[in-house]
């Protein structure tokens, strides 16, 4: 044996740092593709937004606070990455000449006249988004009983204590901090801090701030005005026995009638055990759409939703200064380095939006019985089948779905939405596992709360409509869908 070199051919695919660009430029949604071109004009004098028609400027975002804020870190990462090509691209040799010609573009192609060229490429019959077509989110749990502490009678070190204990609530609305815990934070009683507490268990929604689900559950039925001693009773002492149904036994245990057990247990099976459901757990924000869809005389149009993205084009004085012949070497050579990166940036939105433009229009034109007739027809689609149709690789059509939303006439949807899985049906068919979810929730809707369906159940329905399932896809699906089994569902009436 002995080590010794030994040439070799060998052919592999390699992606230069500027195809690995374009790709994380493609997976960049609205807000951060904006986020982009906004350090892209603060860094290189050759770029310059377009000035809309309306006199804004498009490099700013019009919607402020009220969009969802971009992955700064991708930004920056493609930021960062864009400087370092650009650097790659202009190393020039010792025995440079400063010329004019060795800017290896054609000029024309960029420029629509020599003294205000422009290239945005925006999608014709483009127009501004109906507000009405935005949906706020809930407000978060915080927010609304904070609003509440602020016209409660707590004041001074009671009113932070009671700050303290809203901001201490979980998502479903229980308090996670000890209170004696509280009172060594603020220096304090615990009785004190109890009586903060109370003032706090008093908001809306009832039940809030309770340290376990039972108190939770007396909060509520004392607010409902509940005197019964023997319902408090079967809830503080036999809670797990109510839980699992097994009435014989408590009605056995304290010497009652089975009917006495049972008429607590609907009353207190009607109560929330998560007070807190219908709030929203975040900053509330709207999502705007990456790309509208709207419907005219029958035929489905789609643009660009860019209004507020920025348009950008070439800085007419720097174009003009890179002309001059006078410009020293390393004048020229940050100059260069800078007009190349302005073309690739400008080249590369463009080639984006017509990207985006072309899968949206395959997606649409597979899902269009989905847009003019509802859920029901959304049909099994996979990113191969999208890839086959533009010509384009699966990994393409995943950047170009990821994190980006279209207004359409049914609602606002992620791109990723009208992909599904198939399931069979008795006519030798396929129908969207989407549709079949959607199915299953209305079933389970439509159900006897006091006899609700099982798993098993579901699928004969289901079948008897042509679907064929099996029960644990039912059981799959169901707990996608975050809806509780047969058992629980009746428990929770």
């Amino acid at each position: 044996m002995q080590l010794k070199q030994v040439p070799k051919l060998a052919q592999k695919l390699v992606i230069t740092p500027r195809m690995q660009l374009s790709l994380k430029l493609l997976q960049l949604n609205r807000m951060e593709l904006e986020e982009l071109t906004r350090q892209e004009l603060e860094q290189n004098p050759f770029l310059e937004s377009v000035e809309m028609e309306t006199g804004t400027t498009q490099s700013t975002s019009e919607d402020g606070a009220s969009n969802p804020a971009p992955s700064v870190s991708r930004v920056e990462e493609i930021a960062n990455s864009i400087e370092a090509a650009e650097s790659q691209d202009t190393t020039l040799p010792d025995s440079y000449t400063p010329s004019f010609d060795r800017v290896d573009v054609d000029w024309d192609d960029y420029y629509n006249d020599s003294e205000n060229p422009v290239y945005t490429g925006t999608a014709e019959g483009s127009e501004e988004s109906d507000f009405t077509q935005y949906t706020p989110a809930t407000p978060t749990l915080y927010e609304h009983l904070y609003r509440q502490l602020r016209v409660s009678p707590l004041e001074g070190k009671d009113f932070e204590i009671g700050k303290y204990i809203i901001g201490s609530l979980n998502h479903n609305g229980y308090l996670t901090a000890r209170v004696e815990d509280i009172a060594q934070k603020f220096a304090t009683t615990v009785e004190n801090v109890e009586r903060v507490l109370q003032v706090v268990q008093g908001f809306e929604p009832t039940g809030i701030a309770a340290r376990d689900i039972k108190e939770c559950l007396q909060l509520q039925l004392k607010d409902r005005g509940e005197q019964n001693p023997l319902v408090f009773k079967i809830l503080n002492e036999y809670f797990d026995l109510l839980m699992q149904r097994k009435l014989d036994v408590i009605a056995t245990k304290l010497g009652v009638k089975k009917k006495v057990v049972e008429q607590v247990y609907n009353e207190i099976s009607h109560l929330d055990p998560r007070p807190a459901r219908n709030f929203g757990s975040e900053q509330p924000h709207y999502i705007v759409p990456d790309i509208i869809v709207e419907k005219d005389n029958g035929q489905y149009h789609i643009y660009l939703n860019d209004d507020a993205s920025t348009h950008l084009r070439i800085n007419s004085y720097y174009r003009n200064l890179l002309r001059n012949k006078r410009l020293d070497k390393e004048a020229r050579k940050y100059a260069e380095k800078k007009y190349r990166g302005a073309l690739w940036l400008i080249r590369n939105i463009e080639r984006r939006r017509d990207t985006i433009l072309r899968v949206t229009r395959a997606i649409i034109d597979e899902q269009k019985e989905f847009l003019d007739k509802g859920i029901e027809y959304l049909k099994p689609l996979t990113l191969r089948e999208i890839a086959e149709k533009v010509g384009m690789h699966e990994s393409t059509i995943q950047r170009v779905t990821t994190g980006k939303y279209v207004q359409t006439p049914r609602g606002l949807y992620e791109l990723k939405f009208f992909f599904s899985s198939g399931v069979d049906t008795s006519d030798g068919t396929t129908t969207s596992s989407t549709s079949v979810k959607d199915r299953i929730r209305q079933i389970i809707a439509e159900e006897d709360h006091s006899k609700p369906l099982s798993d098993q159940k579901i699928a004969e329905l289901l079948r008897k409509e042509g679907i064929n399932i099996a029960r644990r896809t039912v059981a799959k699906y169901r707990e996608q869908l975050k809806i509780l089994p047969a058992k629980l569902r009746r428990s929770s009436q």
